[in-house]
């Protein structure tokens, strides 16, 4: 396989103008994903040492590439959700498609959360995490662009698990402070919000 070939048809592919942002991450997608063995959060050629804590996708020259890839996928997806370069809130990037964002919590509150949020947390994701994350759950309901950005997704997913928990019968109201330590852990999703990762989807 020749990388550097490869590469620079993922390049032009992501440069391609006529083409939306979800676009650009499945064109790119169906050339990659034929070429590699995937297992769990890793990828590498086939015949290849499984990866290691240095060369992550098995190899310097692939890693290199999808590194890459996984740090323009990041830049697409970021801008895409908040049609801007720099980060937008957390209520602004919900407030685009639900009207209901001023009755959920009050500005204190908001303005909380707002400061767990640490959008360098996104260069956790690899290209693996990126791909298979924004295109199964991440879409607008058109299909063209992306709701939100990695950090604003997980802490939309970590409000919806907290606001779900009853104690029996009865809500026991919003819990900060789980909210909080959950968007604090170090997996970028946690088992506890799955459910909620699996369920939420943008609606014009």
């Amino acid at each position: 396989m020749d990388i550097k070939k490869v590469h620079k048809e993922c390049l032009d592919a992501l440069e391609a103008k006529e083409l939306n942002a979800v676009q650009k991450l499945k064109v790119v997608n169906d050339i990659i994903q034929p070429l590699f063995e995937t297992k769990g959060p890793i990828a590498w050629r086939e015949g290849d040492a499984i990866a290691d804590g240095t060369n992550v996708y098995g190899d310097p020259e692939t890693t290199k590439m999808l590194s890459d890839l996984a740090n323009k996928f990041r830049t697409i997806v970021r801008e895409s959700a908040w049609q801007q370069e720099t980060p937008i809130t957390l209520k602004d990037a919900l407030g685009r498609n639900d009207t209901n964002v001023d009755n959920m919590f009050d500005q204190d509150t908001w303005d909380m959360m707002e400061s767990w949020l640490d959008h360098d947390r996104d260069y956790k994701w690899n290209y693996l995490n990126l791909v298979s994350f924004n295109l199964k759950y991440n879409k607008t309901s058109d299909g063209k662009s992306f709701w939100l950005s990695p950090q604003h997704f997980r802490m939309t997913a970590i409000i919806d698990t907290v606001a779900r928990l009853i104690d029996g019968e009865e809500a026991i109201g919003f819990d900060l402070d789980l909210a909080k330590a959950l968007y604090k852990k170090e997996d970028q999703i946690p088992q506890a919000i799955q459910f909620s990762v699996k369920s939420l989807r943008h609606i014009a």
